[in-house]
């Protein structure tokens, strides 16, 4: 059977980096795309990479990752027709105060309008590619 890159493998790896004192690779993101757009055959096998919650990040400074791990697992069942994890509804998946991706004034703008529901309903503001894969 194979192994593929789950919720909670991208939590696990966040925290051990932030227990480091490294910024969360959001690079290896792409591992859990990759791993539930094109190498899981079945409903079952991409339902199993985020039905799992992940190991919550220490919340406060880094509750943006809760929130963007419960956006991803939301936009990606929506995606694929399937029912999103009851997890990605915890109080700890929603920022209270609106954070940019980039953190460029000038992109404000931009975000607030492109940005896929599952993340501005979380307070969250990303490009409309912010799930694409090149």
């Amino acid at each position: 059977m194979q192994t593929f890159f789950s919720i909670q493998d991208l939590s696990r790896l966040w925290n051990e980096e932030l227990q480091q004192g490294v910024e969360p690779s959001l690079w290896r993101l792409g591992d859990l795309l990759d791993d539930f757009r094109l190498r899981c055959q079945s409903s079952e096998e991409k339902t199993a990479l985020v039905r799992d919650p992940p190991l919550w990040l220490a919340t406060g400074a880094r509750a943006d990752y809760n929130a963007y791990l419960a956006a991803v697992a939301e936009s990606l069942c929506r995606e694929a027709g399937l029912p999103v994890p009851a997890w990605t509804e915890d109080p700890q998946c929603f920022l209270h105060r609106p954070w940019f991706a980039g953190g460029m004034e000038s992109l404000k703008a931009v975000l607030l309008a492109e940005s896929p529901v599952s993340f501005r309903r979380r307070n969250l503001f990303v490009s409309a590619n912010a799930l694409a894969r090149a």
